[in-house]
């Protein structure tokens, strides 16, 4: 288990994500809740998945099981090829410094450090040798080259936002996790960030799985995958705004089914990049966010 190489160069699996049957609940016995219900799936390496659903659908569940912050009660999860079901918690903290980015509304920037410290902070929590020239090359691709050492508190929330982004790719990641990445931005910072993210997914082989509730920021990914009571309630190649505000309208209902009939041998849905660059551009707001200052630090302790 986890004994594949990590970091920059290392060869990644054409699966970069797969849950199979997975269920998590929350509570006990008759209180309990169901937040996914026999979720299975498969995401290609080197797309941009989103993920949406009304409150309450089981997308930030999707999110934790998936990354290994929480564990399923039942199923099986797999990044990059490595089953996460079974691991100890130390495994899963080492699995989750070399091999996961995340991405959060709220930046979880340390204010004490400048641009590059914070960028490569996940690095050094690691005990991973510091490339700084690989750091500072990845911050001049997010547009920060010319703010290498301002401080957070200096820089706009788009640009915090960047150093996140900076920060989830200086590792190499199987796959980056975004909660809602735009949530707290403005209109034009949040057009910029998405089509960042696509740029990771586009020139640096990225896979991007996206939490949102905004049609307008899904539109930017290559498909969307759609939850409901715990449940896949479909899936949307090429989507643009309109049409995901559409589906949203209408989970649940049988005539607007967009559930994939694509599987593979085990039953599980492939949702591949439907085409080579994915890209869209138009405008993003949300407003959603489960996740404290300062837990990506917890989550490399």
């Amino acid at each position: 288990m986890f004994g594949r190489k990590s970091g920059a160069g290392a060869v990644k699996s054409a699966e970069a994500l797969r849950l199979v049957n997975v269920t998590k609940s929350y509570g006990m016995s008759e209180n309990a809740v169901k937040a996914l219900d026999d979720v299975s799936l498969s995401l290609a390496s080197g797309s941009f998945t989103a993920v949406m659903g009304p409150s309450g659908s089981g997308k930030s569940t999707l999110l934790q099981c998936a990354a290994g912050l929480d564990r399923a009660d039942e199923g099986m999860v797999l990044v990059d090829g490595e089953r996460m079901s079974g691991a100890t918690e130390a495994q899963l903290t080492r699995f989750r410094r070399d091999r996961i980015g995340f991405i959060f509304q709220q930046y979880n920037l340390l204010p004490t450090l400048d641009v590059v410290q914070n960028t490569t902070l996940p690095l050094k929590l690691a005990g991973r040798r510091i490339d700084r020239a690989r750091a500072e090359r990845i911050l001049g691709q997010v547009g920060l080259g010319d703010r290498l050492h301002h401080r957070p508190d200096t820089l706009s929330g788009g640009q915090r936002q960047r150093i996140a982004v900076a920060r989830a790719l200086v590792t190499d990641p199987s796959v980056i996790f975004a909660d809602e990445p735009t949530g707290a931005l403005d209109t034009r910072s949040a057009r910029d960030v998405l089509s960042l993210l696509q740029e990771t997914v586009r020139f640096h082989g990225a896979t991007v799985v996206m939490v949102t509730h905004d049609p307008v920021a899904a539109s930017y990914a290559d498909s969307v995958i759609f939850l409901a009571d715990g449940k896949l309630a479909g899936q949307m190649t090429a989507p643009t705004a309109d049409a995901v505000a559409e589906r949203l309208a209408h989970l649940g209902d049988p005539d607007h089914d967009t559930t994939p009939h694509h599987t593979d041998h085990h039953g599980v849905p492939e949702y591949a990049n439907p085409y080579e660059s994915g890209y869209r551009s138009d405008e993003s707001s949300t407003n959603d966010y489960r996740f404290d200052d300062y837990s990506v630090l917890r989550m490399g302790a």
